[in-house]
């Protein structure tokens, strides 16, 4: 399997996830119509790129949010236990490689790894996520990410709500969170080793919920 074909799995999984009930929680309108657009015009650059096209037109948000995908993707990795020579291999790299041809550079702004239990490492590592692809936003589109203020500021909310565990936000993001990781993982030629591990790490993470 191919990094493109790779990619362009994880953007189809991404754009089902958008329309998961975490996307409709109650005055995130604005933030799920940005994060819609930005999974439309991701698949389509994934396809372009599996072609050997020049990237699809799209807004400085699509290269924020795939850049900030790979810090998490490593940050993430770090805090479940992986193996990280796989992990790396298959999910760090390929995700590198695409923001690259999306907007070329070494950009990746670290995601610390994250401690405590499974829900709280996915949670945290949501809202750190979000707080990345608003400041690489800010860097490296101005005019768009002031068009889109709305939409960041319901993302500063929503990072708040999901680092409290009694909040309404919590307990729907952690439930879509578990159905789109699992299509994720999906997407990478893992061995069984990393696979057994990991639908072990997501069974516990539902015992939590």
């Amino acid at each position: 399997m191919t990094n493109q074909e790779i990619i362009v799995n994880c953007c189809k999984v991404n754009k089902t996830y958008m329309r998961l009930p975490a996307g409709q929680v109650s005055g995130l309108e604005t933030m799920t119509s940005l994060y819609t657009r930005i999974a439309e015009q991701s698949l389509e650059c994934a396809l372009a790129w599996q072609r050997g096209s020049p990237s699809y037109p799209h807004e400085p948000a699509v290269d924020a949010f795939w850049w900030a995908v790979v810090a998490w993707a490593d940050g993430f990795g770090l805090s479940i236990g992986v193996d990280m020579k796989e992990w790396s291999r298959n999910v760090v790299y390929s995700h590198e490689q695409f923001a690259n041809y999306l907007k070329p550079g070494n950009l990746q702004e670290p995601l610390h790894s994250v401690d405590g239990s499974p829900a709280n490492i996915i949670l945290e590592l949501d809202a750190k996520w979000m707080e990345l692809v608003i400041i690489l936003t800010a860097k490296w589109g101005l005019f768009h990410h002031l068009k889109d203020m709305p939409a960041k500021s319901e993302a500063e909310k929503l990072g708040a709500e999901l680092r409290k565990p009694d909040s309404p936000a919590y307990k729907a993001y952690l439930e879509s969170d578990v159905v789109f990781l699992r299509a994720f993982f999906a997407c990478f030629p893992f061995s069984q080793q990393t696979k057994t591990y990991l639908n072990l790490w997501l069974k516990r993470v539902k015992e939590e919920i």
